[in-house]
């Protein structure tokens, strides 16, 4: 071999040995990435009241986003119609919590009908899932000593909410992005399903908290109490996905 050829031998591997001292290895650089991109935070998309006829266009909208997951509240006599809704949830990757039976204010209600609620919308959703729900969240975020402590007898986490959309009551998508758009690192964003408004809305927020570095996270339990409005504080907050 000539000395030009061994010399262009030499150069390349100088150049490849130095590129591989340099490269990060290959998790490590998706951990960076996701650092960076997250780097103003995690917060919990919510959705209430499913399944419904739209939680299909719903997980659709979440997909399409980048594959986002998010959390569903689902209520025992909707996921009895929707079977397939409830175990699409599942199936792709989301969280599902617990929104007792058939919508009702538990604080109204006696002490075994309360417990009820609650414990027949867990077993709805084991029987469609093959897993119980360790989350759960009261109707209108109506809640109390008793209620926190049947969804504790069931293995629940109760989760309230930081940043109302009030998507419910007709607003414009946009009123429903920016409310949504009010929460903060660690927050959870309180949506519901079933609505064209809030469907519209769903990448209108995933891209404006991108915007903020903030990423969709999942809800866990949190040791230090967070403030719903004042007067009521739970305890979950919004992490990495895991």
């Amino acid at each position: 071999m000539s000395r030009r050829g061994r010399a262009r031998i030499w150069l390349g591997a100088t150049v490849a040995m130095l590129m591989t001292s340099f490269a990060l290895p290959p998790v490590v650089a998706q951990e960076a990435g996701s650092a960076r991109r997250c780097s103003g935070g995690y917060v919990a998309i919510t959705f209430d009241d499913g399944p419904t006829d739209v939680t299909a266009e719903y997980l659709k909208a979440l997909r399409d986003a980048g594959r986002v997951r998010a959390t569903f509240f689902v209520t025992g006599t909707l996921a009895e119609g929707h079977r397939d809704g409830t175990r699409r949830i599942v199936a792709e990757g989301h969280q599902i919590g617990n929104h007792s039976y058939t919508h009702a204010n538990l604080v109204e209600l006696d002490a075994a009908a309360a417990f009820a609620e609650l414990r027949d919308t867990s077993r709805v959703i084991r029987t469609q899932t093959g897993r119980a729900p360790t989350l759960f969240r009261p109707p209108f975020g109506s809640t109390d000593a008793r209620t926190r402590r049947d969804a504790a007898v069931l293995g629940m986490t109760e989760v309230i909410w930081t940043a109302d959309t009030v998507d419910w009551s007709g607003i414009p998508t946009e009123t429903v992005v920016a409310n949504a758009l009010t929460v903060r690192p660690g927050g959870i964003i309180l949506l519901h399903d079933g609505l064209q408004t809030t469907l519209a809305a769903i990448p209108k927020i995933i891209r404006g908290l991108a915007e903020r570095g903030m990423c969709a996270g999942r809800i866990e339990y949190s040791p230090k109490p967070v403030q719903a409005w004042p007067g009521l504080t739970f305890h979950a907050k919004a992490a990495p996905w895991r």
